[in-house]
């Protein structure tokens, strides 16, 4: 599979677990409606954890235009690709730093999180050549 074509399924694969449901049950509510719901407080670790999860549908949105428009990305193919994977690993990595078990954070997210990890770690991990 060249490049491209993977680039583009990865892509809709980071827009569309945007979109999944967040939680383990299907009634749970979307990263979307992570963001779209009310704040609370406004420390800026805060507002990284409610507005960070933009980054991957933008990133997705922007890899899928890159990879139709001839493989002509800005700023790098490289740049999006890594973006959605470091913010899902901020939000697993940062609960941790304050004493939360890892199992624990891994059995509350759902397939929403759990598709757009995988397409983010292979976007990442994964370059093929140009066709």
């Amino acid at each position: 599979m060249n490049r491209k074509v993977l680039t583009i399924i990865l892509a809709v694969l980071l827009i569309a677990g945007f979109f999944l449901p967040f939680g383990q049950s299907f009634e749970s509510g979307s990263a979307f409606d992570i963001v779209q719901g009310p704040g609370s407080g406004s420390d800026i670790e805060v507002m990284i954890m409610k507005y960070g999860w933009l980054l991957i549908p933008v990133s997705g949105l922007a890899l899928l235009i890159g990879a139709l428009n001839k493989e002509q990305y800005a700023p790098a193919r490289i740049f999006w690709a890594l973006l959605p994977l470091l913010f899902l690993l901020y939000f697993v990595i940062r609960p941790v730093t304050d004493g939360v078990e890892i199992t624990e954070i891994l059995k509350l997210v759902g397939i929403g999180f759990y598709v757009m990890l995988a397409g983010a770690l292979v976007l990442a991990v994964y370059h093929p050549k140009k066709a």
